[in-house]
């Protein structure tokens, strides 16, 4: 198995593409979208959706944005062999928000938070790269202060597949799990390799009771800033068992 890098993530080389100017809000179930440099924001409305071998950069900066969103009650997508990076790099920017998303060997870089999901969740992240997160010291979004740049943050919802991945790059957590939105349940963390933040996968319990069904396994650790890999708290059915870093000969796990 070998870890992902912009060579087996992203547009594959060689593919020809049609600039598309705009943004894209798709409504027709089962819309394909091949072979696009999208010069716009991608807003999914409708089930069934695929968008593979394509280029998604954003467009003019207004509120809150993500580069692709699913954010519409019983739209879904499938994302593959694409790359979310936008043309302006700006706080208020995102890669992928919102539910009912598979996304295969995509590239999302220069944004703040890379996926950023929710009730009812139904999420699943494969052989994909996710790094080179902005952060910024004067966060419009965080009243001035430092952004809390994840590469993944989930809020709430269930059924969330995470494997195979490359996440670096966050300054606050790779993978951040909370309860902001309601309950988060059924999260599987499986064999990627996860590298920065201040703890690397940080779930964080709030005040809708414990995890059910949390599973981070046999994943491969790298730096943090507090040399901490997973953050949790001490109730909840959380599986932690076969992860690995290189640089302690035992799994560092902190409960609080």
């Amino acid at each position: 198995m070998a870890m992902p890098t912009p060579d087996s993530t992203g547009v594959p080389a060689g593919t020809q593409l049609r600039v598309h100017t705009g943004n894209l809000v798709i409504t027709r179930p089962g819309t394909v979208i091949d072979g696009l440099d999208i010069r716009g924001y991608v807003d999914v409305r409708a089930s069934g959706v695929i968008i593979r071998n394509s280029l998604i950069r954003g467009g003019a900066i207004g509120g809150q944005a993500s580069l692709v969103q699913v954010i519409t009650p019983g739209a879904s997508l499938t994302i593959q062999d694409s790359e979310l990076d936008p043309t302006h790099r700006h706080p208020k920017i995102d890669g992928l928000r919102g539910f009912n998303i598979t996304a295969n060997r995509i590239e999302v870089r220069n944004v703040v938070d890379s996926g950023h999901f929710w009730a009812p969740g139904n999420v699943t992240i494969r052989d994909s790269l996710l790094h080179q997160n902005l952060h910024f010291e004067n966060d419009p979004g965080w009243n001035g202060g430092p952004s809390h740049d994840d590469n993944i943050q989930i809020q709430s919802g269930s059924n969330y597949i995470i494997e195979r991945n490359r996440f670096s790059g966050a300054y606050n957590a790779a993978i951040m799990i909370t309860q902001d939105r309601g309950t988060t349940s059924n999260v599987r963390i499986y064999l990627n390799w996860i590298d920065g933040g201040a703890c690397s996968v940080n779930i964080a319990q709030k005040g809708y009771g414990p995890f059910q069904n949390i599973d981070v396994l046999n994943n491969r650790f790298d730096t943090s800033r507090y040399t901490c890999w997973i953050l949790k708290p001490p109730a909840g059915d959380i599986q932690v068992s076969g992860n690995w870093s290189r640089l302690t000969p035992y799994q560092k796990v902190v409960t609080r």
